[in-house]
């Protein structure tokens, strides 16, 4: 295949445009920080665009938007402006009561489906031809580099997730658990499953003995931060793709794909397309708690 999108580090400068992408719901509370963290990126602001898609949202999610959308656009010096700012509305009737409803096993596979249907809203609203790469990243993502996206387009990779934790004043620990690799129990088990078994991971209730990305920080010693080991599949609380991967199909599937949707199951599809998905098991980012 041929490896389009080269890395910015084939040059002095950087030059190559990012898109990120975040879907909101019910995430007012968030946006102030993310706006902070977002503008204390180091890579140049005219190269990068934002994206988002608020859905089923009632504390008033899209007018806070628009209200740090605004004002960054019109309170900056030149140089600290992005390149652009857009925002979607879309929503998809899919109610939860709260934070441990969202996180209930019982509805994992449609919540995910749904959030299936909202990256990929944003993602065909918002890729125009001069993004030559995608950064997923949740909105409730709190914590990380400045140096973020000159760091990840420096690796070069397809697909590639840094180690997703959270971490408080004494204690942290692993937060993303669809960052994963297949095992050989993980692979004899599927062949049990009916085709359109949908796998998710970290409840008791499903064991699907795959090797988590978030248990594998230092392997075997290694200490160097991008350190890259391969992955064959991926969350979305923060992954790089090129967005050649996105352009040829890669997408996230809203019915089972090889017993995977969402992030999971874009992942497979990258494969399938030929790609390669990676992660960072030592470069870490931080989610709320």
């Amino acid at each position: 295949m041929d490896k389009l999108n080269q890395s910015s580090t084939d040059t002095n400068e950087p030059s190559q445009h990012v898109l990120i992408l975040t879907p909101f719901k019910d995430a007012a509370h968030h946006i102030e920080k993310y706006f902070k963290n977002v503008n204390s990126l180091t890579y140049p602001h005219h190269l990068i665009s934002l994206g988002f898609l608020v859905s089923d949202s009632s504390d008033g999610t899209i007018e806070k938007l628009h209200e740090m959308a605004t004002w960054y656009s019109n309170n900056q010096e030149p140089w600290q402006q992005f390149h652009r700012i857009s925002i979607f509305q879309k929503d998809f009737q899919f109610e939860l009561s709260n934070t441990e409803e969202r996180h209930a096993f019982g509805v994992q596979v449609e919540r995910r489906k749904i959030m299936a249907k909202s990256r990929n809203t944003l993602l065909s609203s918002a890729l125009t031809e001069e993004i030559s790469w995608v950064l997923w990243l949740d909105g409730d993502v709190v914590e990380y580099p400045s140096t973020l996206l000159e760091e990840l387009i420096g690796m070069n990779k397809d697909v590639l997730a840094p180690n997703c934790w959270w971490h408080s004043y004494n204690e942290e620990g692993g937060y993303d658990r669809n960052n994963w690799q297949e095992t050989p129990e993980s692979r004899a088990f599927q062949k049990t499953l009916q085709p359109d078994d949908v796998l998710v991971e970290g409840y008791p209730e499903l064991v699907t003995h795959r090797k988590l990305m978030i248990d594998m920080r230092f392997p075997d010693g290694i200490t160097d931060i991008f350190h890259a080991i391969p992955l064959d599949a991926v969350g979305g609380t923060c992954t790089l793709v090129k967005a050649q991967v996105h352009r040829e199909g890669a997408i996230f599937p809203t019915f089972p794909y090889q017993h995977e949707v969402e992030t999971e199951g874009f992942a497979k599809m990258a494969k399938a397309l030929g790609y390669e998905v990676w992660g960072l098991p030592n470069y870490l980012v931080y989610h709320i708690i």
